[in-house]
């Protein structure tokens, strides 16, 4: 046996055990561990889950806006953001995790497939989300479930007001549930609607709205009744 194959020996060994590892504890590791790192070193090699899912939903956010944009020839609808944003959101959501964790979020959207980066960071930070497709839906998991926080869209099927109306209705069933806009394309000079918390077409200023209404929640449970 050469030298170099003896020298590879402890290298050799360290990745079997860390691959037997991997293997026997791969879904306690996703369900339970994975969801609550922003990094993980193996070996010298970085991954950045947060991260990634925070560029995938920005590059998924800056396609769709850029279509749009071509077609209308409108600059508001271009998604722009840059790396200090991007990094603030992150350090936010790091310094600020313990609200992240076991928050319950209910999403209402009839494509669900444009935001699936976004609820990936979501999930990855130790949310809980449940989906929505339809307004009705959404009304009756608001009502039997106990939630945080409502995430919607604006327009659904043929209703182009689907979220305003959505978040009309939460008013005046009297569930105590705010409700966070994410749309597509954002036009900031109509400032933000009644009766939602904030308003965006960014993942990075979603990610901040979701966190102010985790912060103003958990200083009023401090405060007590």
């Amino acid at each position: 046996m050469t030298p170099q194959l003896v020298d590879l020996i402890p290298t050799l060994l360290w990745f079997s055990l860390t691959v037997s590892v991997l293997v026997l504890f791969y879904r306690p590791l996703r369900d339970h561990v994975v969801p609550h790192l922003t990094t993980l070193n193996v070996m010298g090699v970085e991954f950045s889950f947060i991260r990634e899912s925070m560029d995938r939903a920005i590059e998924s956010a800056c396609r769709h806006d850029a279509q749009m944009a071509l077609a209308e020839k409108s600059k508001q609808w271009k998604v722009e953001m840059s790396p200090s944003d991007r990094e603030r959101a992150l350090h936010r959501a790091r310094t600020h995790a313990r609200l992240l964790q076991q928050v319950r979020l209910l999403w209402v959207d009839d494509h669900p497939e444009n935001n699936e980066n976004e609820r990936r960071m979501f999930r990855q930070l130790g949310s809980d989300i449940d989906l929505a497709q339809t307004t009705e839906e959404a009304l009756h998991q608001a009502a039997c479930g106990s939630y945080d926080l409502v995430i919607s869209d604006m327009e659904r099927g043929d209703d182009p007001m689907a979220g305003l109306r959505l978040a009309a209705q939460i008013q005046q069933k009297g569930m105590k549930v705010p409700m966070v806009l994410y749309i597509g394309v954002l036009d900031s000079s109509k400032g933000v609607p009644p009766f939602v918390f904030g308003i965006t077409n960014r993942p990075d200023e979603l990610l901040h709205l979701v966190l102010d209404v985790l912060e103003r929640s958990d200083l009023l449970g401090m405060m007590g009744p």
